[in-house]
Order: C-alpha cells, then sequence, then structure tokens
C-alpha cells in the first residue's frame, strides 16, 4: 500500500478528491448565484428605501404646512366665539333695555 495515490486504493482516493472538489466548486458557483440574487434585491430595496424616504419628507412637508392652517383656523375659531359671545351679551342687555321701556310705555 502506497500512500501516494498509487495503486488500486490510490486511484479511488484520486476519485473521492475530484467528487469532493466537484462539489465545493459546485457550493461556490450556487454561492455566487445567490450572492447575485441577494446584491440585487439590496439594490432594489436601497431605491425603494429612497423612494419612501422622499415620500415621507414630502409628507412631513404638507403636515407642517396643514398644521399651519389648521392653527390658524383654530385662532379665527376662537376670535369669532369671542365675537359671538360679545353680540349675546349684547343682545340680552338690549332685550333688558326693550322690556324697562315696554313697561315704561304701559305703564
Amino acid at each position: 500500500m502506497n500512500g501516494n495515490g498509487e495503486g488500486p486504493t490510490g486511484s479511488e482516493r484520486l476519485d473521492r478528491i475530484e467528487r469532493a472538489l466537484e462539489l465545493l466548486v459546485d457550493d461556490h458557483v450556487q454561492f455566487r448565484e445567490e450572492h447575485k440574487h441577494l446584491l440585487a434585491a439590496q439594490v432594489l430595496l436601497t431605491g425603494s428605501l429612497e423612494r419612501l424616504t422622499d415620500r415621507v419628507d414630502k409628507l412631513g412637508e404638507r403636515l407642517d404646512k396643514l398644521s399651519f392652517h389648521v392653527d390658524k383656523l383654530t385662532v379665527d375659531v376662537n376670535k369669532l366665539t369671542v365675537d359671538v359671545n360679545k353680540l349675546t351679551v349684547d343682545v340680552s342687555l338690549m332685550r333688558e333695555n326693550f322690556d324697562v321701556r315696554l313697561k315704561r310705555l304701559e305703564g
């Protein structure tokens, strides 16, 4: 028995080594293909993320504008509420004044 691959057991050993190398090469080729797919997916995901970021930024700008308008409307509504309250007080005073005058005319 010779340890350098000579003789009947040597050819079997070389066959096993060749099969092992073929498996390693096949695994490496498969790994490279999967790596290409992962890189392509990463590029697509990065592009989608950039578009999403742009859309979220635009949405934020719109929300800021909307918030400004809502704040302005709130101020306007508060002013109107104060005006309506003043008007209600004025109408009540006018009614009391009218009632007093009406009683004088009747009496």
